[in-house]
């Protein structure tokens, strides 16, 4: 996308542009949740705009109130400059225009940009298919056996960092507690079928956790963005079973290690 010749002249965002920033916040306003579309008989109504962030063509109050904040971007019309919200929040957004706000939505356009480079990845880091047999069992669970883990759950407090949430440390140990046993030997069983596929799925489990590691997502991140990768690249049906794997995998050393 060229940068405007004119300085009233702003570029419309396109049909396409417009659905990568709808699908961006979820179809939700990121700043109240309102719901961006209508559905009224079937009827669709569009209840969201297209904000920019930094204003395309500051008035010159603006343009000194912002003198001194980041952009996101120097093409005020880019994708990176752009954002879906709902009618009110963008109007509060803009009239006045203040620092605190500006910077607000700053960040919370560098979140949504972040979400959206992790399910970008999700393509290219597949899972194999054999952990689909390893969820089944799970999800058929009807019986748990605690008593083989014994004291190896300690590894999650040895492994968790003082920024990991306290709350999702709880969730860990937990899953731990509970389903470790269960899981390990379920893919003992698959490597007596097929030789090395736990050791290939760790692999690949270690890989995507160090990809996120070395882009800078912290514990809590890092939890959060496992799951979602695992429910969306396996059959999982819902997304605690997929925080169950990913404490297994904390526990047996592919991540946070």
């Amino acid at each position: 996308m060229t940068l405007s010749s004119g300085k009233n002249s702003r570029i419309k965002p396109t049909e396409n542009l417009k659905i990568v920033l709808f699908n961006e916040v979820n179809g939700l306003c990121p700043k109240c949740n309102k719901p961006l579309m209508h559905n009224n008989k079937n009827q669709l109504t569009k209840l969201y705009e297209i904000a920019h962030i930094y204003p395309h063509s500051a008035h010159p109050h603006e343009a000194e109130l912002l003198k001194n904040e980041e952009k996101l971007n120097d093409d005020l019309d880019h994708e990176d400059n752009l954002i879906a919200l709902c009618r009110d929040c963008h109007k509060i957004f803009d009239i006045p225009r203040t620092i605190e706000g500006y910077r607000e939505m700053i960040k919370i356009k560098r979140e949504l940009q972040r979400i959206s480079r992790l399910k970008n990845h999700w393509y290219e880091n597949k899972l194999e298919s054999e952990i689909n047999d390893v969820i089944n069992s799970l999800v058929n669970l009807t019986t748990i056996a605690t008593a083989e883990l014994s004291l190896k759950a300690m590894k999650v407090d040895e492994k968790a960092s003082e920024e990991l949430n306290i709350m999702i440390k709880m969730k860990i140990k937990s899953c731990v507690q509970y389903f470790y046993t269960h899981i390990q030997n379920r893919f003992a069983e698959l490597d007596k079928v097929k030789p090395y596929t736990s050791d290939t799925i760790f692999s690949q489990v270690k890989t995507y956790y160090l990809q996120l590691k070395s882009n800078g997502a912290d514990q809590n991140q890092i939890f959060t963005a496992l799951s979602d990768w695992i429910y969306s690249v396996a059959n999982v049906k819902n997304n605690e079973v997929a925080e169950i794997f990913v404490s297994f995998f904390i526990q047996n050393c592919e991540v946070y290690s």
